[in-house]
């Protein structure tokens, strides 16, 4: 996916490629829901839950109301899932972002949520 990124010369191509992504991200049932944190300071509604693994990784699930943020999700949950607390403790959610030359699109209130999912990755 990152290999897409760098090739798409214009917005309106990462845009859709954020879109296409988002298809990737099921919907939880409400149960699931339940037991996921829901992240404060974001425009749409996000859900995200850390799961530690036997070998001191961890997984990571999450879940927007909103496309776009679903999209931004699943990209960042195949960044950091299988990584180690002491490798989740350096992720750097806007760096990673401008890496795929998205961050300076991102909206403040889009860019906090996800800055609050880097708090949780910093903290575990």
């Amino acid at each position: 996916m990152k290999a897409q990124f760098g090739q798409a010369t214009h917005w309106e191509e990462r845009y859709r490629l954020i879109m296409q992504a988002g298809k990737n991200l099921p919907r939880p049932e409400p149960q699931q829901l339940a037991q996921m944190q829901l992240i404060a300071g974001c425009e749409a509604k996000v859900w995200f839950q850390f799961c530690p693994q036997n070998d001191r990784t961890f997984t990571f699930n999450a879940y927007s109301e909103a496309r776009i943020l679903n999209g931004l999700l699943w990209l960042l949950v195949q960044e950091i899932n299988g990584k180690s607390a002491q490798q989740l403790q350096h992720f750097d959610v806007t760096a990673y972002f401008a890496e795929l030359g998205i961050a300076q699109r991102l909206s403040a209130t889009r860019l906090n949520g996800l800055k609050q999912i880097e708090q949780i990755l910093h903290r575990l």
